[in-house]
């Protein structure tokens, strides 16, 4: 079972939810034979902006950082922040209640600007907006993945 898998998909879901909906406006009408300027720099309707990550490279470099499906590197990772100061922030995901923030700066540290640098680039992204959603999502997903508000042992 891919729990990582599932968790990704839930807040994802969450996040598509809370982000406020563009505002419609009437269409204006508009003189025969003209067109609107294409815009640069943005990706066709429905996909992510560009230099964002999709949701499937999401979903690829959070297994990779948490150690595939079952996330078996969840305890390396909540070292990892530890080890770089950010104790309550990593302790407010994992125990219940609400969580921390922690700024894209925080993750370039915990995770190294090479590390970094390399996700973006196999992915062709962005490596401020790497860090950026990672900032977001790293923490909703450490809670998620502690649902009881305790790292638990991973069983083999």
């Amino acid at each position: 079972m891919d729990i990582l898998g599932e968790i990704l998909k839930q807040v994802l879901a969450g996040a598509q939810q809370q982000q406020p909906q563009p505002q419609q406006r009437a269409p204006q009408p508009r003189a025969p034979q003209q067109h609107a300027p294409q815009q640069q720099g943005r990706a066709p309707q429905g996909g992510p902006p560009e230099g964002m990550p999709s949701p499937d490279d999401l979903s690829e470099i959070f297994k990779q950082i948490f150690g595939g499906g079952q996330a078996e590197k969840l305890p390396d990772v909540v070292r990892q922040f530890e080890e770089k100061g950010l104790r309550d922030q990593v302790d407010s995901w994992v125990r219940t209640g609400p969580n921390k923030p922690v700024d894209r700066r925080q993750i370039e540290d915990v995770f190294g600007s090479r590390e970094i640098d390399e996700l973006a680039r196999r992915k062709n992204i962005d490596r401020e907006q790497l860090a950026e959603v990672l900032s977001r999502y790293i923490p909703k997903i450490i809670d998620e993945l502690t649902p009881s508000g305790q790292l638990e042992p991973r069983r083999r």
